[in-house]
């Protein structure tokens, strides 16, 4: 047979037809192609697929929903079938056959449900099975129906229908599960995945957090109303901003839990200009405004009203600590036994999420952000890196809305309009998220360096010894001006005083001691920490050693003292204010004294505490993106 790659396209065009049977009906969708087609449709993951079925189980009012597993030893202990058991209203058997053809949906013509399209049971399971079975039963009646859909039975052309259903007991390991637990299914539906080739875990524990921790997050808003449950254990609320007091790993914001840091309602207006045909959206004054345009059905003016809606945000801050996770945060700890679950939460729901009638629908992780973007009018957005791992924001919406979000048919992807990025930027959104995405850097940098941050030795440093060379080289060691005399003498006798105490030495072999190393080491860096203080202050000590006292509260300290990348610039600085202390402690002249002091105190430190702020300010952002792309290459 000739090779396809060998073949003109028309030539290959023929080959594929002359398969077709003589009698074929051209159908909408070839069944075994258009299949296995589905098969690799947009599900991220298990638990997303499985949300179809817990969607459709709301939907059918059901307050009791299990997922149930069915395991096998194969090596090790695995899942060969999931079923997901609901106490809904069930199908009449006609319905069950209906609901795995795709399209075939009785919520069409309603937004309000969670799902429109009729897309979600054959789409998801067929995405994680080759074949489903649906049992179901309703009210009043005995017997319980079977649909199925078998990707393994349909030929390869032609129409391929849903088989009838047919009575039939339910699955033996279903069956045991409701003994066990005590489920009365007198009415209701089970769907049962069987033997599924492409789930996101194979071994039943490992398949049980993933549904709990995704389904808590997905229905966090749903759950006070029903009773959902993974192979036993219940599904309680999972809130990816961690203000929800009834969530797993809350904690209240002033035992350092997560802060709500603003909470707005935006009602808008989606509408078409009836001049140029385009649509926009626009914030409305209030509530009322809504209303009238409900009542009226448009706003006035020559415009076509297509939907109008409350948007609710809210944005969250997460304290330094309390995710923790990431590899190289050093410098940050845990504040809790939680703090690893809440970031892996976070690595899955950062950015923007997007909840529509109470289910969240995805989390956005790509803001606009290239230049055309901001020329748009769209909002200069953070990147969204790192760390936004440690805030977080949330955007509800009615289905009502469905189509400034960009719903999309499975439920899984929101695709918001460009008006939508221009409307938040107009309420300063995107400023405030930037605010967010700099402090959660600041106080990072600060935590890091803090935790690094340099002490005194008990050797000289590198900038003390070369300091001291200056007295070697000229010949001219530090003279003490007379009136510093007393107070040296006063220090040096404290000094061996204390010394002779702790070490037993008489006075006259203390005060030797501290002598010599006053000789080995003439020049000190100590710190000090005053919020109201200089950034830096001289002083005499061990007679006449002269002691720099650096500020750990002073701008200049956290902005270009710690923050300097290069030892060589650290001891440098340690250089420069050794050299302007020097020349404080050695003024002879009492006016000159008081002129350095006057302005170390009041015009270099006052100076340097705004500048250094301003300053501190401007380089954030692109520090930050700085990181973000070393951290990058480093993975790469």
């Amino acid at each position: 047979m000739i090779s396809d790659r060998l073949l003109s396209e028309v030539e290959r065009q023929k080959k594929y037809l002359d398969r077709l049977p003589k009698d074929f009906q051209f159908p909408l969708f070839n069944a075994m192609q258009a299949l296995e087609s589905q098969r690799r449709n947009g599900y991220r993951n298990s638990a997303a697929a499985g949300r179809e079925m817990v969607d459709n189980s709301i939907e059918a009012g059901a307050k009791k929903i299990h997922v149930v597993f069915e395991t096998k030893k194969q090596g090790r202990q695995v899942v060969t079938a999931v079923a997901f058991i609901d106490d809904g209203s069930g199908m009449l058997p006609t319905m069950a056959r209906f609901a795995l053809s795709w399209g075939g949906g009785t919520h069409f013509d309603d937004p309000n449900f969670i799902g429109r399209f009729g897309f979600g049971l054959p789409n998801a399971s067929i995405n994680q099975t080759k074949r489903v079975e649906v049992y179901t039963r309703t009210a009043g009646t005995k017997n319980v129906w079977m649909a199925w859909l078998d990707a393994t039975d349909l030929p390869e052309h032609g129409l391929q229908t849903i088989p009838e259903p047919k009575e039939a007991e339910l699955p033996a390991f279903v069956k045991e599960y409701m003994k066990r637990s005590d489920f009365e299914f007198d009415h209701g539906t089970v769907v049962v995945w069987v033997e599924p080739d492409r789930l996101t875990y194979k071994t039943p524990a490992s398949l049980k957090e993933h549904f709990l921790d995704d389904f808590g997050t997905t229905y966090r808003y749903l759950l006070q109303n029903i009773e959902l449950e993974v192979d036993g254990v219940q599904v309680d609320p999972v809130d990816p901003l961690f203000l929800d007091p009834k969530g797993r790993y809350y904690r209240p914001a002033e035992d350092r839990g997560a802060i709500l840091v603003t909470e707005r309602s935006f009602p808008v207006e989606f509408f078409r200009d009836g001049t140029t045909g385009a649509t926009h959206l626009k914030k409305l004054g209030d509530t009322g405004e809504l209303e009238r345009i409900r009542k009226n059905g448009k706003s006035v003016g020559d415009v076509e009203t297509l939907s109008v809606g409350v948007i609710h945000l809210k944005v969250a801050r997460l304290p330094l600590g309390f995710a923790y996770g990431r590899k190289g945060e050093a410098g940050i700890e845990p504040i809790d036994d939680s703090s690893k679950q809440r970031f892996e939460i976070r690595q899955s729901r950062r950015g923007m999420s997007f909840v529509r009638a109470g289910r969240e629908i995805e989390t956005v992780d790509a803001f606009p952000r290239s230049a055309k973007d901001r020329s748009s009018g769209l909002g200069t957005w953070p990147l969204l890196e790192s760390y936004a791992y440690h805030w977080g924001i949330e955007v509800k919406f009615d289905p009502e809305l469905d189509d400034v979000f960009g719903i999309t048919n499975d439920k899984q992807r929101v695709r918001p309009i460009e008006e939508f990025w221009k409307l938040l930027a107009d309420q300063e959104v995107d400023a405030l998220l930037q605010y967010e995405n700099n402090w959660q850097a600041k106080k990072r940098h600060i935590a890091v360096q803090a935790k690094k941050q340099p002490q005194a030795t008990p050797e000289p440093s590198p900038a003390e010894v070369s300091a001291s060379i200056v007295d070697t080289v000229t010949g001219k060691p530090t003279p003490i001006p007379e009136h510093e005399k007393p107070k040296a003498q006063e220090t040096f006798k404290k000094a061996a005083t204390e010394r002779s105490k702790v070490t037993g030495k008489t006075l006259e072999e203390a005060a030797k001691a501290i002598e010599a190393e006053a000789n080995r080491r003439p020049f000190r860096i100590d710190y000090f920490e005053d919020p109201y203080g200089p950034f830096y202050k001289p002083d005499w000590d061990l007679g006449y050693q002269i002691v720099v006292w650096v500020n750990r509260k002073h701008p200049f300290y956290e902005t270009c003292y710690i923050s300097s990348k290069s030892k060589l610039a650290k001891e440098a600085l340690d250089l420069f204010l050794i050299a302007l202390s020097k020349a404080e402690l050695n003024a002879e002249n009492p006016t000159t004294r008081q002129w350095y002091e006057y302005q170390r105190r009041r015009v270099w430190s006052e100076f340097l505490a705004i500048s250094m702020k301003d300053l501190a300010t401007r380089f954030e952002t692109s520090e930050e993106e700085e990181e973000q792309v070393a951290e990058k290459e480093q993975v790469a």
